[in-house]
């Protein structure tokens, strides 16, 4: 990950300064003083500035380097003052005039970002989403605790380009084979093509190309290139999908990581809570090995708290990862409970996993009691090792349940279900023996905070399951005893919450005791593998970053490190695409697979991966690297929170009903996307200014306002020369290029007269004078000017 600037200004004050009291001459502006201009005196932000008479006050905030935030302002024009956000306060004047269109004057005392100003941007740019139909980010992608580039690795898979899909999943997501067989696939519950049919198979089709770069004897694609060594060293405790998350990111940064595991083998919960007919392991190994070929080392047999500690290598290391996962069972909490014939769920899986039989299990009655990933794999797990009978019992509905895609197949393998029933007590004879469990029916009340409805009792309802054997399931948390063990200046500044985890904060995942970091399933408690990759993941940029010398306090690089993102999300639905099936992958039949325990899907063929893939909508925004609007939806926190069919007044007050325009892909070099505009009218402008071509205008009035052709006519329909300046002065990403096949234009030379016109029509600058041909206006008295370096100059990017 490429971490970005403050934009303008040092410390995220609003100010242009660095707020350490450096003195005015630290202003060096961008660009030269026209010669003879005379230099006048005003004060912005508190500070004494000379600028140029003449200027306005935006240019002059740009020649200092000042943050001024713009939608609709273009160098090359007249200002126009559509969007409004640039407006600042001027000391004398009640109203706050647009800094774009204010000339600046002698003595002028400017605040470029008081509480006044901040507040009218805020609610300029509450009003432009109150009518932006479109999104940074798809809705599955957004879902994805990784933030996966999923539309960017779908295209890949089209193309059969299986190595590059797999660098694109590796930006975000180290290990896509592991996640392509255990991921409970959150992103296809939002995935938009449910509008047309059915959602896409995102995680069996990134499981596809994985695998493909897998069976390679090659290195495996890294989704940047590695950097030099750093010379600090980082300490990652525990092998598991966070820790070998922190690992591999870390590594690619230029750290060098030691990797401490508790086991003889890498993996973690990976290898020792996940049956072997899920994930096999040989297969995980290959695709954890990728942290080793990075450069990592890897110390086994190391025990947080009974090998060593951290207060023995704290000072060895310039930081220490804690993400040692749950491998403590929950209690259940009723009589009985300790009686014989409790099996430990964790433990019960952790034998499975290493081949050790539990003879308990051969023949016996079995019942498993939860509702998450442990409690359907120990059932699916009992019935491989030949239990006569097994029940699952969870004390919710089925559409609450944590596994519920598992279900159905362990059904078919024999299990049986009970739901909304919750365990009262053990049933035992007089040695103490289990002979089964009591149960009470549940009701299902108000939600919970997760959406979920609170389990009820129902009074009078008990009922007895028989069983010789109980595997409780009902979640798992951390094991901290190593705490008390730690020197006391480690001891005391690590904290335990109420609930049993490690408290290391949200975002950037520091704890209260220097040089040591946490996240993943040791600070929020059980959760899914992904959950923990993605905790890790940004765990490794705030590491990073930290390790750089940067501040982790300051906002700037908060805001960097946290990943904001505005999450406008509610779309214009498809309804025309053509509706075509999901591909199912393969699968052996439930007689066959529950007597063994080597992994039973398939996998897509590549025919139906690339036409899996192919069924992706590509709802994906191409302006998401450079769009302004984006950019001070992040710097004044005005992002628009809803579902995909949730909007709310307490997101924004100026919701309401939606254009839904459409996507006219009718021009062969330009796209327009209407529901992107904000109506700033920097196209209209520069077509009818620059190139006097005038294909935009205003369209209707007030709210029904729209820059478009005249009656919404095709591009081809007016005097457009494609020359593609709306495309490039377009601030949201509406009017954008076309992606072309074409590489490249053929010149015949022998016709060619060396006029100029092309060049100086093209947008970027691509064709220019050089050594062998010059045009025919160019005059040889003249210095050969450069062109890229004077755009740069005259066209800041902001």
């Amino acid at each position: 990950m490429g971490f970005g600037t403050t934009n303008g200004h040092a410390d995220g004050n609003g100010n242009g300064t660095s707020g350490s009291g450096k003195d005015t001459a630290d202003y060096t502006p961008i660009w030269p003083m026209v010669p003879g201009t005379r230099e006048i005196g005003v004060t912005i932000n508190g500070r004494q500035l000379q600028v140029e008479e003449g200027q306005t006050i935006l240019q002059a905030c740009r020649v200092l380097g000042i943050d001024v935030p713009t939608l609709c302002y273009e160098p090359k024009l007249a200002p126009y003052g559509a969007c409004r956000i640039c407006a600042v306060e001027v000391e004398g004047r009640d109203d706050t005039p647009i800094s774009c269109g204010t000339q600046i004057e002698e003595g002028m005392v400017i605040t470029t970002h008081s509480d006044r100003v901040i507040e009218n941007r805020r609610m300029v740019l509450e009003l432009i989403f109150s009518d932006h139909d479109a999104y940074c980010l798809p809705p599955c992608q957004f879902k994805c605790p990784t933030r996966v580039d999923i539309p960017g690795y779908l295209k890949q898979n089209t193309l059969g380009n299986w190595e590059e899909a797999t660098r694109i999943l590796k930006r975000s997501l180290p290990f896509p084979a592991i996640l392509g067989r255990v991921c409970p696939a959150p992103c296809e519950t939002h995935c938009r093509r449910e509008e047309v049919d059915t959602a896409i198979a995102i995680r069996d089709s990134h499981r596809y190309c994985a695998d493909r770069v897998l069976e390679v004897d090659a290195p495996a694609p890294i989704p940047w290139p590695k950097e030099p060594p750093s010379g600090r060293r980082v300490a990652i405790i525990g092998s598991g999908p966070a820790g070998m998350t922190a690992a591999y990111y870390l590594q690619l940064r230029g750290h060098q990581c030691d990797v401490f595991e508790a086991d003889p083998e890498q993996g973690g919960m990976l290898r020792y809570g996940i049956p072997q007919y899920r994930l096999p392991k040989g297969w995980m190994d290959r695709e954890l090995n990728h942290v080793w070929e990075l450069g990592a080392t890897f110390k086994p047999n190391m025990r947080l708290g009974r090998d060593f500690h951290l207060g023995d290598i704290i000072d060895d290391y310039d930081a220490i990862y804690v993400g040692i996962g749950c491998y403590k069972s929950n209690e259940l909490g009723i009589p009985g409970e300790g009686a014989t014939g409790t099996i430990n769920a964790l433990e019960n899986l952790y034998n499975s996993t290493r081949g050790v039989p539990v003879p308990r299990l051969k023949g016996a009655k079995v019942v498993v009691i939860g509702g998450g990933f442990t409690a359907i794999d120990c059932t699916r797990t009992s019935v491989r090792q030949g239990a006569a009978e097994v029940t699952l019992v969870y004390r919710r509905d089925l559409k609450d349940m944590p596994a519920a895609d598992e279900v159905h197949e362990a059904i078919e393998e024999g299990a049986r279900v009970i739901f909304q029933a919750a365990p009262t007590r053990m049933v035992t004879d007089d040695a103490g023996v289990i002979t089964g469990v009591e149960f009470q029916r549940m009701k299902l009340g108000a939600p919970d905070e997760q959406g979920r409805r609170r389990p009820e009792p129902m009074p009078g309802t008990e009922f007895i399951v028989e069983c010789d054997t109980v595997l409780g399931a009902i979640g798992q948390g951390p094991e901290l005893s190593w705490i008390e063990s730690e020197p006391e200046e480690i001891r005391t500044g690590l904290e335990v919450d109420r609930r049993g985890n490690l408290v290391a904060e949200e975002h950037i995942f520091r704890t209260n005791v220097p040089k040591i970091f946490a996240s993943g399933d040791v600070r929020t408690g059980a959760a899914t593998v992904v959950e923990a990759i993605g905790e890790a993941r940004r765990a490794s940029y705030a590491m990073d970053y930290w390790l750089r010398g940067h501040d982790l306090d300051d906002p700037q690089v908060r805001r960097v490190v946290t990943e904001p993102q505005p999450n406008f999300l509610t779309i214009v639905p498809f309804t025309d695409d053509v509706k075509e099936p999901r591909a199912i992958m393969g699968k052996q039949e439930a007689d066959e697979r529950k007597g063994t325990f080597n992994e039973y899907e398939f996998g897509y063929t590549g025919d139906q991966a690339m036409a899996e893939a192919s069924r992706c909508l590509q709802c994906t925004c191409e302006a998401i690297g450079h769009c302004d609007l984006r950019e001070a939806a992040i710097e004044y926190e005005t992002t628009l929170n809803m579902a995909i069919d949730e909007r709310s007044i307490q997101d924004n007050p100026y919701v309401g009903a939606n254009h839904g325009y459409g996507r006219d892909e009718t021009h062969s070099f330009i796209l327009r996307d209407y529901s992107r505009c904000i109506d700033c009218g920097r196209c209209a402008q520069v077509c009818k200014e620059i190139v006097g071509a005038g294909c935009y205008d205003f369209i209707g009035k007030g709210f029904d306002s729209l820059v478009t052709t005249a009656d919404f006519v095709s591009l081809n329909e007016t005097p457009c020369v494609s020359c593609g300046r709306c495309a490039e002065t377009c601030p949201v990403g509406a009017l954008m290029p076309r992606p072309r096949i074409l590489e490249t234009y053929q010149l015949d030379v022998s016709r060619c007269i060396f006029c100029g016109i092309c060049a100086d029509a093209c947008p970027y600058d691509a064709l220019r004078c050089g050594p062998e041909f010059e045009f025919s206006e160019y005059q040889r008295d003249l210095p050969m000017l450069d062109i890229l370096e004077m755009s740069d100059r005259e066209r800041p990017t902001r």
